[in-house]
């Protein structure tokens, strides 16, 4: 998870600083699409499996699959927004957050990790 963040959070800060915006296509509109219809349930569903069975690493596959779900939101969003308006920095704005809430989630599991 903390690789995730790492990754995400430089993809965005490089996109910031290099000026670049998401450009839309249809099949990555359609991707987007289809992980904002799959991946929240898979997501809720894996967080009540790994309650149910006390599963801190399956947990943390929940919340990678629901920080996937929330990529996914953003990126169609970054697509609408630049076609709509001259907002290019939206998409990697927004991707710099859900990377500091998957680095808080990585310190997180690590510190329950190791502190119980």
């Amino acid at each position: 998870m903390a690789a995730t963040a790492i990754y995400v959070g430089l993809r965005a800060s490089r996109a910031l600083i290099d000026g670049s915006q998401a450009h839309g296509s249809a099949f990555g509109v359609a991707l987007a699409v289809a992980g904002l219809l799959v991946l929240p349930p898979l997501g809720m569903m894996k967080l009540r499996v790994a309650r149910a069975l006390r599963s801190a690493s399956l947990r943390g596959d929940a919340v990678l699959t629901l920080a996937g779900a929330s990529l996914a939101a953003i990126t169609l969003a970054a697509i609408i927004t630049v076609a709509a308006t001259d907002v290019w920095y939206a998409d990697p704005a927004a991707a710099l957050v859900i990377s500091a809430a998957l680095g808080v989630e990585a310190v997180r599991i690590a510190y329950r990790h190791r502190f119980g």
